[in-house]
């Protein structure tokens, strides 16, 4: 959802007024607050509510309205703007980032949303931040974009984006690496012929992660069936994948010519599933699979899901360890890759020499 321009601007104001009041000190009241800043009452429920999600305040009712702010007020203050969308790879990225900046001391983190539908950064305002952590609502970033970021005075860094020549810092997982991970555990599981299921938009990231498994397959004979989803900017990977993998068993007439699936992302994975249990495929008996995922979320499926992981935590110290270089006058600029890590669960079943199609 997007924010009104007035009510971001509430919500910046007081952010920055909460430095003055110490955690469990009393706020200004419902009624100070609208004098003081000249707000209607819609505007600053709504900031209030927003702060209150954020935990910088408590509000007791009958009482009033408490501050939970125990950053230091020379804390850097960084602008952190995500997409505004359901992934589970951003929702567990931003809490991380928000652990992060709460319990290391010298960082104050503020959160604004960018819509999916409009790439365009240049329309963030940076006035007053010291930094600023952006990660793109799509990994093909503009020229123009990319010109705007680079002549910006405070350091910025971009999370799993191209930056390119442009001297702009850097933080990614190394996607090629995870791809190559879940294909090589498919062959020592025996899986000789795969279905690559693309329920991603056709962006950098999906595709780079695509055609490094593609690369791995060939070098080791494995033979692939490509399933494009057809997906988006803004669609639900998990149903897109879902009617995806269902039309492909329908033109196959239900027979599914492959003993293994490798999805490139982990939201379409319940899609799939759903799919090939309904022709009649049990998991991991009849098909195995692999996605890339987060490490929390996985575990959760049924069966629980063998993933190529991202380590953010490793991204979070990373992004945050730069950017603490750049502010000290230790570096100008920073390119740093996180290498994935595959974890095994119930998903892959290993092949013996005769299953092997």
């Amino acid at each position: 959802m997007k924010l009104e321009p007035q009510i971001e601007k509430l919500y910046q104001t007081l952010d920055r007024e909460l430095d003055n009041f110490p955690s469990g000190t009393k706020f200004f009241s419902t009624r100070k607050l609208m004098d003081k800043f000249k707000c209607h009452r819609g505007v600053l429920d709504e900031v209030l509510d927003r702060l209150e999600a954020n935990r910088l305040i408590d509000r007791v009712p009958q009482v009033g309205i408490f501050s939970r702010v125990t950053r230091r007020p020379n804390a850097h203050k960084v602008l952190f703007a995500v997409p505004d969308w359901p992934s589970e790879m951003t929702l567990e990225w931003n809490r991380m980032a928000g652990s992060y900046a709460e319990t290391h001391e010298g960082w104050k983190l503020c959160s604004v949303m960018l819509a999916p539908e409009d790439g365009k950064v240049s329309s963030l305002s940076v006035d007053g931040y010291d930094a600023a952590i952006i990660r793109m609502p799509s990994p093909n970033v503009s020229r123009a974009d990319m010109q705007w970021l680079a002549s910006l005075s405070i350091p910025v860094v971009l999370l799993n984006a191209d930056t390119g020549s442009f001297e702009i810092s850097s933080v990614r997982s190394a996607d090629a690496n995870g791809a190559t991970l879940a294909c090589h555990h498919f062959y020592r599981c025996g899986h000789r012929k795969i279905a690559v299921v693309q329920s991603e938009p056709h962006t950098l990231l999906p595709e780079k992660r695509i055609s490094s498994f593609a690369c791995s397959a060939e070098l080791l004979g494995i033979r692939l069936v490509k399933i494009d989803c057809m997906t988006v900017s803004g669609e639900y990977a998990q149903y897109k994948a879902y009617l995806g993998m269902k039309q492909y068993l329908k033109e196959h007439g239900g027979i599914a010519d492959f003993t293994a699936v490798y999805a490139v992302t982990g939201e379409a994975v319940p899609g799939i599933m759903t799919a090939l249990r309904e022709f009649g495929y049990e998991l991991p008996r009849d098909i195995s699979i692999i996605a890339h995922s987060t490490e929390l979320i996985g575990k959760f499926y049924h069966p629980a899901l063998t993933a190529v992981c991202v380590d953010l935590g490793a991204e979070v110290e990373a992004v945050f360890s730069g950017l603490a270089s750049i502010l000290d006058r230790q570096a100008a600029c920073f390119q740093t890759e996180v290498p994935m890590k595959l974890v095994e669960r119930d998903s892959v079943r290993k092949l013996t020499p005769n299953e092997r199609i």
